[in-house]
């Protein structure tokens, strides 16, 4: 009898909703790629004079170096940790 007693009086059930703040990760975004620049080496003529020749060459390997910086600051920004959230 004392069984029966102790199961009529259960309390009531409270539910409650607590919010966990979880970090999701999320892939970057693709960066946008500087198109390749027209290289003055691709127009050389097989009888253009070796002056012609460096001359294309220096300005290609400018334009190459400009070319890289570029791509290195696009992956910089790529390579940066997501800041962590403040608890």
């Amino acid at each position: 009898m004392l069984a029966l007693a102790g199961c009529a009086a259960s309390p009531a059930v409270r539910t409650q909703v607590v919010r966990v703040p979880v970090p999701i990760v999320q892939p970057c975004p693709a960066p946008s790629v500087p198109a390749r620049p027209a290289l003055p080496i691709a127009a050389l003529a097989a009888t253009s004079s070796p002056a012609q020749v460096m001359r294309a060459y220096v300005v290609s390997v400018a334009m190459l170096k400009g070319y890289v910086e570029q791509l290195e600051a696009i992956l910089g920004v790529q390579r940066k940790p997501a800041p962590h959230p403040v608890r």
